[in-house]
């Protein structure tokens, strides 16, 4: 397996489903996760973990990036792929479309790609909602040589794993095989509890990725200066890794930045609604599926809850506008009964569906299928 992150410590969304499909993969096979920066000395864990060192520095990839997207400069290290063809493997999978030419030192082993997001819709979308125009710009250029870059690296990949529904529908015009291998989260240590009685708002994510940096700026200045107009006492605080300048100068009485945190599903724990107000991205988010698993009720755009199978009013509240949004936040920190509703639907939903175990079976059987043809 080939992870453009370090799996530990499971900080964010990426390192999260690398470390729990490693784990999954694990019980049947015997796995070895060569992963970009350094691996801790010593682990735990079920498989084996090597470190590999970035490709180039983010100046001198994004310097690059006229002909072939950013994170192709960023990520296609020779160190990656000098270490594919000192391990022979079987079968190998890829964490983004960016390893391609390091898993074609392993040929002839069937490649499979674990496409956490559909990369070109991502930053498609970040071209329409950019604050800078000079933004904009770049990311209708980045989202040219992304789309090109993507749909080859599909064609040549033997099957992909998606998140989602839609994001299947969007592999399956473009390469052999897809295999929907849904997010999760790990029950047995994700105690579930009522929401919080205090007014706390919370956004998690990894700020270095850009959609969540413009979320958590718009729930600060459009959606919670609306609630704090109605409910002074409220608070937001905006967990995760690489806070910007621009978060950190918002920091204040009513805004905690927290940066990096050791258990994010503590930090959802001990708040009463997360609120999702991502505008890009693709996938499922995990965020959302722990919320829900641990009792923190979820206000989310449709961009934040989609691929989850859940239902407005039922599992969550779904809202776009920045009123909208204000409006089903509020109504979720002043309304005990729903909020306890929408907890506990919530809850029996990610029992029934995102377990774990249950998210990574298809990829399981995947994986037995294209070792028994590959030994024929």
């Amino acid at each position: 397996m080939l992870g453009m992150d370090q799996p530990l410590p499971p900080h964010g969304g990426t390192r999260l489903r690398l470390l729990h499909l490693a784990r999954q993969a694990a019980t049947v096979h015997d796995v070895k996760m060569l992963a970009v920066g350094e691996a801790p000395p010593h682990t735990e864990e079920p498989f084996v973990l090597e470190g590999v060192g970035w490709g180039r520095s983010r100046l001198s990839a994004l310097a690059r990036s006229a002909t072939k997207p950013y994170l192709f400069h960023r990520l296609n290290s020779t160190g990656m792929a000098d270490a594919v063809a000192r391990h022979p493997t079987d079968l190998i999978q890829i964490s983004s479309i960016y390893f391609d030419r390091a898993a074609a030192r392993a040929a002839p082993a069937p490649v499979i790609l674990d496409a956490h997001n559909v990369e070109t819709q991502i930053v498609r979308t970040q071209a329409r909602s950019d604050r800078s125009a000079l933004q904009r710009a770049r990311w209708r250029w980045e989202a040219v040589t992304t789309n090109r870059y993507e749909r080859r690296v599909l064609g040549g990949v033997d099957a992909v794993l998606a998140c989602s529904d839609d994001d299947a529908a969007f592999f399956e015009r473009l390469t052999r095989r897809v295999v929907i291998v849904p997010n999760g989260v790990d029950l047995a240590a994700t105690p579930f509890g009522p929401p919080a009685a205090t007014p706390t708002v919370v956004y998690l994510g990894l700020y270095s990725y850009r959609p969540n940096e413009v979320a958590a700026l718009r729930l600060t200045d459009d959606v919670m200066s609306r609630v704090w107009t109605r409910l002074p006492d409220a608070t937001l605080r905006l967990v995760g890794a690489d806070p910007t300048p621009a978060m950190v100068e918002r920091a204040g009485p009513r805004v905690e930045v927290t940066g990096r945190v050791d258990d994010a599903v503590a930090e959802l724990a001990r708040s009463r609604v997360l609120v999702i107000a991502l505008t890009a991205g693709s996938g499922t988010r995990l965020k959302a599926i722990e919320a829900m698993a641990s009792g923190t009720v979820v206000v989310s755009t449709t961009t934040g809850v989609a691929g989850l199978g859940v239902a407005n009013g039922e599992h969550v509240l779904i809202a776009d506008t920045d009123h909208d949004l204000a409006e089903a936040t509020q109504r979720v920190l002043t309304d005990d009964a729903l909020a306890t509703r929408l907890a506990s639907n919530a809850r029996r939903l990610v029992e029934q569906r995102f377990d774990w175990s249950r998210c990574a079976a298809p990829m399981l059987a995947l994986h037995d299928d294209l070792l028994t043809g590959s030994a024929r």
